[in-house]
């Protein structure tokens, strides 16, 4: 489509983002046009859905929603106020979030002028505006540049919103805070070594199918199996228990939270598992924070392509259960939660909003691939 179709068809050829867009912090709004309506002026993600509805609802539902966290806001509540930004620059990246929560922490009024509540979290207007001009992919037609429509003062839509750069900002961390040589979020150089991003699969591909505004990840049982296949081998000296990562865009898992644990146990008569017999695989990079910064113990993750096999003898016995157990925020049940913990007053707010955290961490684990099988005759 050349230059004039763009122009009839009310936009401008490409623009390029500003080279500001992704520089946190990000910079606040400032004053809404003067006759733009009060809808207009909104940053409420609810507002945004009176026109884009889909897209809200997959929002409203997804992780990028709940990124404010009472685990985030708990750890938040024992921060000073540098931390604290550094935080909020990825779990709630407006400035107007930040200075709201900052206000209500001080006692104050957490409303003023052109404030959004931080509970949104990574809400619209984090990725879609600034400095009052709203910004989005290309149309459904593939047309890029400025529009020329009076809604918004016209949307400016860039090809840079369908690249896997644009969410690098806050899944991929810097080499300067490398541990063992890469980052504890390393998710788009992982990425970049695939095959995926060879043929031209990008984040949004698997994380956004049909611009959805879902982004599922670890914490979705269907969409980890849909990333994975497994294959159950039995002989009759032993089980043999393989995992594959087929589909997934980068190394699974691709964070240091999530434990992977590939199980096998024998099962008695009755079907009940001998648990002292079982024999079990971590798919995890286990690392830790030390008073001389983070160390990283080990690292069995899958890269694309991977496989992991666990191996179970029969011994003595005729059946076996195996499965994987994913716990996609095992390193803070297990590590950052109890710490907090002991440290928090009794009946604090802290310890509230901590406990609250560990209990939906704790229930956030489940099984895949559930198999009992028996030996050949």
């Amino acid at each position: 489509m050349g230059a004039g179709d763009v122009a009839a068809a009310g936009l401008e050829p490409d623009v390029p983002l500003p080279g500001h867009y992704w520089q946190l912090p990000l910079q606040p709004q400032g004053d809404a046009p003067f006759d733009w309506s009060k809808l207009e002026r909104s940053l409420d993600p609810p507002d945004c859905g009176q026109c884009h509805a889909r897209e809200y609802e997959g929002w409203r539902l997804s992780r990028h929603a709940k990124t404010f966290s009472p685990g985030l806001v708990g750890q938040l509540l024992t921060m000073d106020e540098a931390d604290i930004g550094a935080c909020l620059s990825c779990h709630t990246p407006l400035p107007e979030q930040q200075s709201a929560f900052l206000r209500e922490i001080g006692g104050q009024s957490a409303r003023e002028k052109s404030a959004l509540d931080p509970r949104y979290g990574n809400a619209c207007p984090s990725c879609h505006l600034r400095g009052w001009q709203r910004y989005g992919p290309p149309t459904r037609a593939g047309l890029t540049g400025k529009s020329a429509s009076p809604i918004h003062n016209g949307a400016v839509r860039s090809q840079e919103f369908e690249k896997s750069e644009f969410c690098s900002v806050c899944h991929q961390f810097p080499s300067s805070a490398a541990v063992n040589g890469k980052p504890l979020q390393n998710t788009f150089v992982e990425w970049g070594q695939s095959r995926f991003a060879a043929e031209g699969r990008t984040c949004q591909s698997c994380h956004m199918p049909d611009r959805r505004h879902s982004w599922r990840g670890i914490h979705d049982p269907e969409m980890v199996e849909s990333g994975l296949s497994s294959t159950v081998n039995v002989t009759t000296e032993d089980v043999r228990f393989t995992v594959a990562n087929t589909g997934v865009g980068h190394a699974f898992p691709t964070y240091v939270a999530p434990r992977v644990t590939m199980w096998a146990v024998p099962l008695d008569r009755e079907d009940r598992p001998l648990s002292s017999l079982a024999v079990h695989y971590t798919i995890q990079r286990q690392v830790e924070a030390t008073s001389d910064g983070w160390i990283e113990h080990s690292d069995t993750r899958l890269a694309p392509g991977g496989t992991a096999t666990l191996v179970l003898p029969w011994g003595g016995h005729d059946k076996a259960r195996v499965w994987l157990q994913v716990e996609p925020d095992s390193f803070y049940h297990r590590e950052v939660y109890p710490a907090f913990l002991r440290e928090a007053a009794a009946n604090s707010e802290i310890r509230k909003l901590i406990s609250i955290a560990d209990q939906a961490a704790e229930n956030s684990s489940f099984r895949l691939f559930e198999t009992v099988t028996r030996r050949p005759q």
